[in-house]
């Protein structure tokens, strides 16, 4: 049954908030729990055609933390950490549709580097439950690069 305490956009925000932490962790569960099988992705820095389907990410999801982290490192260890903050985000819903933007920033630390990158991201969600017993699923991410230093050859090729 829905928290009747929380808000829809609190719920959606919360999906998504265990949807990228599943990414981190290498949660495939947790991944396939929140994620659509025909989910849609644009990741302008993994293709520049749209990514199709589910599959794709749950094969990603063995790799992602050391891409994300700069490289071969103990992530997760003491000293190791791989984190990310939702800014700014802004919930928008229309019936069973929920859309949320906002910048992600991912953080990842190791002895003697930290390595920032962040990009900006819409994720649509549908709800494939009820009002009363809600079930969201990410559906669609368009992610958006913000000119930085390790964008600019990209953006500029």
């Amino acid at each position: 049954m829905a928290d009747q305490g929380k808000s829809i956009e609190q719920e959606v925000l919360a999906v998504m908030e265990r949807n990228l932490q599943s990414i981190w962790d290498g949660d495939v569960a947790a991944y396939r729990e929140t994620t659509s099988d025909d989910c849609t992705f644009f990741e302008w820095y993994i293709s520049p055609q749209r990514i199709d389907g589910l599959d794709f990410h749950l094969r990603e999801l063995r790799v992602h933390r050391l891409v994300v982290g700069g490289g071969p490192t103990q992530l997760g260890s003491e000293d190791h950490t791989l984190e990310h903050e939702v800014l700014t985000p802004h919930v928008q819903v229309y019936g069973s549709t929920a859309i949320v933007t906002f910048t992600l920033m991912v953080r990842a630390a190791s002895p003697g580097n930290v390595v920032h990158k962040s990009h900006n991201e819409t994720r649509v969600f549908n709800n494939f439950g009820t009002a009363e017993k809600p079930e969201w699923k990410l559906v669609h991410c368009h992610k958006s690069p913000i000119a930085t230093p390790d964008s600019l050859h990209v953006l500029r090729s």
